[in-house]
This record gives C-alpha cells, sequence and structure tokens, in this order.
C-alpha cells in the first residue's frame, strides 16, 4: 500500500515556483547589470575616438600652413555643445554665458600668466567630458571678435572648419546652408 500525503505535493509545488520565481529575477538583474556595462563600454569606447581624432587632426593640420579641412565628429549623445579655448589671449568673460567651466579654466590661465602651458585643457563638452581634453594650440576667425568658439552638438556630431597657420589652428564653424 502507497500512501500519498496531498498536503505534500502542493508545499512542494509552491517551493518549486518560488524557486523558479527567484532565478527569473536573478538572471533578469544579471542581465540588465550586463547590457548596461556593454553600452557604459560603448559609449566610453565613442568618446575614447572622438577625443584622439580631434587631438591627432589639429595637430596634424597646424603645420600646413594654408591647408583647410573640414572635419565631422561624432560624439557619445550625452554632449550638447563643445567649446574652443584660445588660452594665450586675453580673458573674455563673454564665454560665461556659454561655458562656466571654460570660463574659470581660461581666467585661471590668464592671471596666472602661464596661459596655454598652465592648464591641462583647452576643449570643453556640455556636459562635463570624463577626461581633460586639450589640442594643439587654436585660435578662432578674426572676424568674429572672440577667442573662443563654441559649438552646439547635434544628435551626437558636430563639424569644424580647421585651417593650418603654421603655429596653430584656426577654428571656425561651418557656415549654415540656408
Amino acid at each position: 500500500m502507497v500512501f500519498r500525503n496531498k498536503k505534500g505535493v502542493g508545499v512542494g509545488q509552491v517551493f518549486v515556483f518560488i524557486i523558479a520565481a527567484l532565478s527569473f529575477a536573478l538572471i533578469l538583474m544579471f542581465g540588465y547589470r550586463a547590457i548596461s556595462g556593454f553600452l557604459k563600454s560603448g559609449e566610453d569606447v565613442a568618446f575614447v575616438q572622438f577625443k584622439t581624432g580631434l587631438e591627432s587632426d589639429i595637430k596634424k593640420i597646424y603645420t600646413e600652413f594654408g591647408s583647410v579641412r573640414v572635419e565631422r565628429y561624432s560624439t557619445p549623445v550625452t554632449y550638447t555643445q563643445i567649446c574652443f579655448v584660445d588660452l594665450d589671449k586675453p580673458y573674455d568673460p563673454e564665454l560665461c554665458q556659454s561655458d562656466q567651466i571654460a570660463c574659470s579654466v581660461w581666467e585661471v590661465a590668464s592671471t596666472s600668466g602661464k596661459w596655454y602651458d598652465g592648464v591641462d585643457e583647452n576643449v570643453f563638452l556640455t556636459p562635463p567630458a570624463p577626461v581633460k581634453i586639450k589640442v594643439y594650440k587654436v585660435s578662432m576667425e578674426e572676424e568674429n571678435g572672440k577667442n573662443f568658439l563654441c559649438i552646439p552638438i547635434k544628435q551626437g556630431a558636430f563639424s569644424i572648419v580647421m585651417e593650418g597657420r603654421g603655429d596653430k589652428t584656426l577654428l571656425s564653424e561651418l557656415p549654415s546652408e540656408g
């Protein structure tokens, strides 16, 4: 004679469902973390590619006197603006309206008398970049009367005109078509 305990079978099924639910929750949690990590790594790679490309392009063209190039750069989509500052020119508080961090760095560089050589960055992103970006010496179009250039980043990309001047790179915004 075999005796079956009906109450024991019900408890066993509940236990199996609890284990299954916990397993499912753990798989979802670890899966979410893994996907988030992959996305973060992808953004980090995109930023490093942008930074090295910008630095090498500016360094390459500054010695090519009279050469003009239009370059398009892709950034992670979190960035909304990029500002370039000619740190060898007198401080202009007008930059504070566009970028507070760039403004304060420029002010410190000009008041310390060390100018370009006294700071670690001359390119500023909004929101601030995870690492500082310092490109070779840049200057801006003489016509605009400013010694800085802030360009909006739209959908993770912007374009800039670079002209080699022999000792620095002249930067200007790409004229808008319209």
